[in-house]
């Protein structure tokens, strides 16, 4: 008789060793919020991003460091380095026994105050959770509060005190509350005072007189964003002046206008009296989005510290997203204003003129000067980072890191497979999972890196969204820009058609989302779904449409009008999937809330009760036609709790299964397992989390490398069972054959050991190539070569663990040794035999590469007693 196994439930330390590989684009980059170069330094200087975190580099932009990777938010607003005083208590040097000298130079002696949740107020920016602080150069952070602040767009220290430092803390974007204004803390960050606040406003700029720090200028500003609106100005914000460190305030009336919006401010380093602001005003009217033109705002001068200004130019680009005004560090009458493009003024603002780093991308939020050399400029937009070291004649693009802001990608069934994907403002690209090209080696001397950024190719352009293969066409994919613009590329001739349905003449346009949810039929290549306000059907491929449903919206005519941009298009599907298991069989999901199940061509009504949140994702089951999962976001509403729902009963029904998972970390996508029912994957705006129990029980897979950055969309290979995910600020990453999650059933954790399914392993011949690669170049992370092998043990192993693998006739070909941690270890086989079962020498060079026969092999994983078993196949060499 045997006893029942006793039970036990993974945790959290279960899967912290697993290994995420980024594989890239790093062709083209992300929305950078902020960009400051460390006191006194030329080649240091620190990059934060809209959403994915915050980097340094120490030789120009030769290389990027990750500082800020598993932080509760990726989301960096602003950024304050100051050097530590002589006198500062380094915790560093009392752990590590260095001295001040020796952290020094290992550029350890800096302060970062860093503000979260970028400024810039788009309908998808991310947000933050407050502030934090390093006294080591981001080796270590502590968080020091303002956790409720969400958006802090500046930040600055006093230059006598690292220990005093102001935020402009913007607040909720979608919503009020009361953490917003201008703080202040004089003792580190442990305590914080409110010292400026206007009600629902909060603080968008802040600047220091360098030559008194207690005179202090601030910009409050109100702004309120909904799905289908944004609000900006006031006549009760504007700009502030103090002249007590905050104590007491006066607001400066002197020539600005009574109604401001978004205000950013400079000072002339050479003598502060000289201040610039460029105002947002909705005073007289506003103009179109694309006119840049204010007719009360724009750009402002003063001379005499703040009491009295000029208004200089009526460009006001843009001024939600961008509003940034930088002074020249040695000449007062250069101005450089960031807007679309950075804007250059010769004459004190009177003048603009464009070209600037006409090379570069577009959407400028963040200039910095190197302080020993002007002519060396840094910029961040929406491209990415930019620098030039003669004063913007020529520019060099930092593209060696991946910060790609993904919407949503695709997986096709080439081998090795490719991933197609759609980014904020960077269009539609496709690129591989796997290369035969090594560039780079493990410390153990096995090929590693190999995906570059010339792997990847440029489909659409645009705001890139959903995407898809022609599962018959390995040319053809169809990919979209803003506002369901859809589009087929054919990669191999260039040609491209537009496939977005138009109304006829005389009737009310259709409504798509900014990002409106396609996809080609599981069960015919030829059909694509289309969602809009309804779901259109395209036959051949797009060459023929037809309405399938009517509005599936509220249809509310309060709600459905545009503010000039397909970002706030109201009323429209947001989610549109087909079963798996049933042709036709289809579900919508829409922004305000409605969901609607169609079968046998009929539509019926099943949202939720009470629900109207936006609904981000609905997931059609392959385990049942009747079963979805779905996840709602509740954001834009500003209600950021997760929440997803399942049905098994074609949506008569709904269960809760949000369960344990973290609190304030909005739900953007589901997707279940393939294999296992019980198996879910949900991506957040801070991470990727997975339940094996349906849902009871939720644990963080972002195990040991990947970033907390928003996990936008998910994929699931059918082939290799890899986890695939497309995060909105680093790019795109994988989880090689992921089959141990779903084999994770109540009966294997209860098992001392087991070991895995594999997938089939394919030998490659990849060739290594030395001498090509510099370090100022992206390489993405390849596959590990060739077969892993995951087992899982119960408790710590006491005793050696060993890996063998035997043919077919009980040889055993290779043998390892595996780790022996709580919960899932995995090992690589690399195919190869052992020396003995090697073919003799034929003269081949002795780099030549031994791949075993194709055929099935036994893999046994012992540990002590304990024993566990299974098969693996091994395929013909795919390249041979």
């Amino acid at each position: 008789m045997h006893r029942m196994a006793q039970k036990r439930s993974v945790v959290d330390t279960d899967i912290k060793r697993l290994n995420w590989r980024s594989v890239g684009p790093g062709t083209m980059g992300g929305r950078v919020s902020e960009v400051v170069f460390a006191p006194g330094e030329s080649k240091v200087f620190y990059v934060g991003l809209a959403s994915g975190g915050l980097f340094r580099t120490k030789n120009h932009g030769t290389t990027m460091e990750s500082l800020f990777d598993k932080e509760e938010t990726t989301s960096v607003g602003s950024i304050a380095v100051c050097d530590l005083p002589a006198n500062f208590d380094h915790p560093a040097e009392a752990k590590a026994g260095k001295s001040k000298k020796e952290l020094k130079e290992l550029g350890r002696n800096q302060m970062i105050w860093l503000g979260t949740g970028e400024g810039n107020g788009r309908n998808s920016s991310s947000w933050g959770n407050g502030v934090y602080r390093s006294t080591d150069a981001g080796a270590t952070w502590q968080h020091m509060g303002l956790a409720d602040s969400h958006d802090i767009p500046a930040i600055v220290v006093d230059p006598r005190n690292p220990d005093v430092c102001y935020v402009a803390a913007l607040g909720h974007l979608w919503g009020a509350n009361e953490e917003r204004g201008l703080y202040k803390t004089t003792d580190g960050g442990k305590t914080w005072a409110k010292v400026l606040a206007v009600k629902d406003h909060g603080c968008c700029d802040v600047r220091l007189d360098p030559r008194n720090p207690d005179v202090v200028f601030a910009a409050m500003y109100y702004r309120r964003r909904k799905a289908h609106k944004f609000d900006s100005g006031s006549t009760e914000g504007g700009l502030f002046r103090s002249q007590d460190g905050g104590k007491s305030w006066k607001k400066i009336k002197g020539g600005l206008p009574a109604h401001t919006g978004r205000i950013g401010i400079d000072l002339y380093a050479e003598n502060p009296d000289i201040m610039y602001a460029v105002i947002e005003s909705g005073q007289g009217g506003t103009n179109s989005i694309r006119d840049d033109r204010s007719k009360s705002g724009g750009l402002f001068r003063s001379e005499d510290g703040g009491n009295t200004w000029t208004r200089m130019s009526v460009r006001a680009p843009r001024a939600f997203y961008f509003c940034k005004v930088r002074i020249h560090p040695k000449n007062d009458q250069k101005i450089y204003m960031l807007g679309w493009e950075v804007e250059v003024s010769e004459d004190g603002g009177r003048t603009f003129r464009g070209g600037f780093g006409d090379k570069m991308h577009v959407d400028m939020h963040s200039i910095a000067f190197d302080p020993n050399d002007p002519d060396h400029i840094v910029v961040g937009n929406d491209g990415g980072i930019y620098q030039t070291f003669d004063g913007g004649a020529k520019w060099q693009f930092l593209n060696q890191i991946a910060i790609g802001q993904f919407y949503n990608i695709a997986l096709d069934m080439s081998e090795p497979y490719r991933i197609a994907g759609g980014l904020q403002d960077n269009g539609s690209w496709v690129g591989p999972s796997s290369t035969l090209v090594e560039t780079e080696k493990y410390e153990d001397g096995t090929p590693q890196t190999g995906i570059t950024n010339s792997d990847w190719k440029y489909v659409c352009w645009g705001d890139g969204f959903h995407v898809a293969f022609d599962p018959e066409d390995p040319d053809v994919i169809y990919a979209e820009w803003q506002g369901g613009n859809l589009t087929k590329a054919n990669l191999k001739t260039g040609r491209r058609w537009h496939l977005q349905p138009q109304q006829r003449e005389g009737g009310a346009a259709y409504r798509f989302n900014w990002n409106a949810p396609f996809f080609v039929s599981p069960h015919n290549p030829s059909v694509l779904y289309l969602g809009g306000n309804m779901v259109f059907r395209l036959s051949d491929r797009g060459e023929t449409w037809e309405r399938i449903s009517g509005d599936l919206t509220t249809n509310d005519v309060d709600k459905i009008t545009t503010e000039g941009s397909a970002a706030e298009t109201f009323c429209t599907v947001t989610s549109l999937v087909e079963s798996p298991l049933t042709e036709g069989l289809l579900w919508a999901g829409t922004d305000d809330g409605r969901v609607h199940v169609c079968v046998d061509g009929e539509w019926k009504d099943v949202t939720p009760k009470g629900n109207d949140w936006y609904v981000s994702r609905i997931d059609a089951s392959a385990h049942g036609a009747g079963r979805a999962t779905m996840s709602l976001d509740g954001h834009r509403d500003d209600q950021y709790d997760p929440r997803i729902l399942q049905t098994t009963d074609f949506g008569k029904t709904w269960n809760d299964i949000t369960g344990d998972l973290p609190k304030h970390r909005s739900v953007k996508v589901v997707r279940e397992d393939p294999k296992n029912p019980n198996v879910i994957y949900c991506g957040t705006e801070n991470g990727v989390f997975v339940t094996l129990n349906g849902g009871k029980a939720w644990l963080r897979l972002n195990g040991k490398n990947l970033p907390h950055c928003p996990v936008d969309d998910i994929q699931i290979h059918p082939r290799e069972h890899d986890v695939v995910l497309g995060t909105h600020g680093r790019s795109i990453w994988i989880l090689d054959d992921a089959r141990f999650l779903s084999e994770s059933t109540e009966a294997v954790l209860g098992e001392a050991l087991h070991v895995f399914t594999p997938r089939n392993c394919r030998p490659i011949e990849r060739l290594f190539l030395q001498g090509l690669w510099a370090d100022d170049e992206f390489r993405g992370t390849n596959p590990p070569k060739f077969a892993p092998i995951t087992y899982w043990l119960k408790e710590a192993a006491t005793e050696e663990v060993s890996v063998t693998v035997t043919d077919e006739k009980g040889r055993e070909i290779a043998s390892m040794s595996g780790t022996g941690f709580a919960g899932y270890n995995r090992v690589v086989w690399d195919a190869q035999p052992k020396e003995i079962y090697r073919l003799p020498d034929a003269g081949q060079e002795p780099w030549w590469t031994y791949f075993v026969a194709p055929g099935t092999y036994k893999i046994q994983v012992k540990c002590g007693k304990l024993k566990s078993e299974t098969s693996l196949e091994v395929l013909p060499v795919l390249n041979c």
